[in-house]
């Protein structure tokens, strides 16, 4: 889902300008591309060896339309495909002989120009250790002269969302999706190996208890006060219905927003920290 509004100046003792806001969502029924980073191991000094287009499911990727959810694994064929070429598998050990980064991602130029955001939920997390796993937005320029990557890790049980600010111009290409890092696996291993399972963002009242912020006063008909033990990157406000009212990018443990433009009602506040979000609940007389 997407949507496009403009910043109202809530937050006090920020400044806020009318630029443009995208606002994208984990969708299952959306177009998924897989693109493949691949390096040598660091005990081979890790250099980057090659980038190609990859199958999605080649990936290890599974999207679920009817679930809504995207699954996310390391991946294995590479390893399956290639059992006996010292390439892919150390023929000493029998482990993988590359550091695979699978990208799932949509790839969306209508958003080029303009801030974005990217929102989701981490339902799942079960991947080894050994992997990192992240939700990212990348734009960069059609000769790769320009690239700019935002990316967040993922929390199971929380939702998180990946902000963008640093605007490039039209020559540009929008990406925003995750990607899986680690050695390429040996698929008799995938039983134990684990995934991350991601969906369309909760507004549930309960996202991440991990997330130490509170709001005061709450009733209030002038200010929410809002402060937390974790830095803040930013602050997504919606009503009851679960339209987004706005977006507060922040870089703080304190924050107060205004009601002034605001009716009186329910609203929920996502505070996004690097650990996970954490929904609030805040009602204006």
């Amino acid at each position: 889902m997407k949507q496009i509004y403009f910043l109202a100046a809530l937050l006090v003792g920020c400044t806020f300008t009318t630029q443009a806001q995208n606002t994208v969502e984990v969708d299952a029924n959306a177009t998924f591309v897989g693109f493949a980073n691949v390096f040598e191991l660091p005990v081979n000094g890790g250099a980057y060896a090659f980038g190609s287009g990859w199958g999605v499911e080649d990936l290890k990727t599974t999207v679920d339309p009817g679930a809504g959810t995207i699954t996310l694994q390391p991946n294995f064929n590479t390893y399956a495909d290639n059992p006996t070429d010292p390439y892919w598998v150390n023929q000493t050990t029998g482990e993988g002989n590359k550091i695979f980064e699978g990208n799932t991602y949509v790839e969306d130029n209508t958003l080029v120009g303009s801030e974005l955001t990217f929102n989701g939920r981490c339902t799942s997390y079960t991947m080894d250790g050994a992997y990192t796993v992240m939700a990212f937005i990348k734009v960069f320029n059609s000769d790769f002269s320009v690239v700019k990557i935002e990316e967040v890790a993922l929390v199971e049980g929380a939702n998180f969302s990946v902000v963008y600010t640093n605007v490039e111009g039209p020559d540009a290409v929008v990406q925003y999706g995750f990607y899986v890092s680690g050695v390429n696996a040996n698929p008799a291993d995938e039983g134990t190996l684990g995934s991350v399972v991601v969906t369309a963002p909760s507004l549930g009242l309960n996202d991440n208890e991990t997330v130490n912020a509170v709001a005061y006063p709450n009733p209030t008909n002038t200010v929410w006060n809002v402060t937390s033990q974790e830095v803040v990157k930013t602050i997504t406000l919606y009503n009851i219905l679960g339209a987004k009212v706005q977006t507060m990018e922040v870089n703080t443990t304190s924050i107060a927003i205004s009601t002034d433009e605001l009716a009186s009602g329910i609203y929920l506040a996502h505070v996004a920290t690097d650990i996970g979000v954490k929904t609030i609940k805040l009602i204006k007389q």
